[in-house]
């Protein structure tokens, strides 16, 4: 059986939460509904606001790598409020089908940095980070597995463009609310197993869905979108965590 080390699991979970701020700063140095609320909000010159913007993608990435390599409690919460007021924001903005769901959608985002914050914490017990971290992947798969169910007009692209691109095949619209409502429906029953059934075969589902669906908009739009993926290296990489720390816990 599986004995992995603890130390090798909060290396995987702190290198996902740099991966996350990294895509975070690239992200911001493109434009974000941040720059939307500081200029039509706030009242800011665009100019102003784009400089606001770009600085706090470098807090983002700075925070990283020094939780990468010196993690503290303090340090952790910051980028856990950052990222939840980064959710907040977008919700607020608006401007696309089902940014309300923004907060539950960004969930592994704002948890990761707590989980490795009680990881680091916990002197024997892996319990809690676990299910910390348990709690934002499944209500991440959860958000999406019902927007999936609602035809997201973004999902649908990701489909529709990603077979042509890919495969060269073009899949009607109709054909792609098919797929996509089985997709949702896939989602929240495996979020609901990894509740219920936390087995290793769930979580490496989750596992690779996670990073396929992060592709997806690398394979929608080429390879300029690779920020989204950076963004959501928890996605794919927690689960894997929840594989090993779930292993740990069983062989104690």
């Amino acid at each position: 059986m599986l004995n992995p080390d603890k130390n090798f699991i909060l290396q995987l979970l702190k290198f996902a939460l740099l991966l996350q701020c990294t895509g975070v700063f690239f992200h911001l140095l493109g434009g974000s509904a941040i720059e939307t609320m500081l200029f039509m909000e706030v009242g800011m010159k665009q100019a102003d606001a784009k400089s606001v913007e770009k600085f706090i993608g470098w807090i983002f990435l700075f925070l990283g790598i020094w939780a990468f390599f010196k993690p503290n409690k303090p340090l952790l919460v910051i980028i856990s409020i950052m990222t939840l007021l980064l959710a907040f924001i977008i919700k607020r903005q608006g401007g696309s089908p089902f940014t309300e769901w923004s907060i539950p959608a960004h969930m592994v985002r704002i948890l990761l940095p707590i989980g490795i914050l009680f990881f680091i914490g916990e002197k024997k017990k892996l319990t809690m980070p676990y299910y910390i971290l348990l709690t934002g992947i499944v209500i991440t798969f959860l958000t999406h597995g019902f927007e999936a169910l609602s035809l997201h007009p973004r999902f649908l692209d990701y489909l529709i463009l990603s077979f042509d691109h890919i495969l060269g095949l073009r899949i009607r619209q109709i054909h792609a609310e098919n797929m996509l409502r089985i997709i949702g429906s896939m989602d929240i029953i495996v979020a609901i197993l990894a509740i219920f059934f936390p087995k290793k075969p769930v979580f490496i589902w989750l596992a690779f869905w996670g990073l396929l669906t992060a592709f997806a908009r690398v394979t929608e739009l080429g390879i300029g979108m690779y920020p989204e993926v950076l963004i959501r290296a928890g996605h794919f990489l927690v689960p894997v965590a929840l594989i090993l720390i779930n292993e740990k816990i069983t062989n104690c």
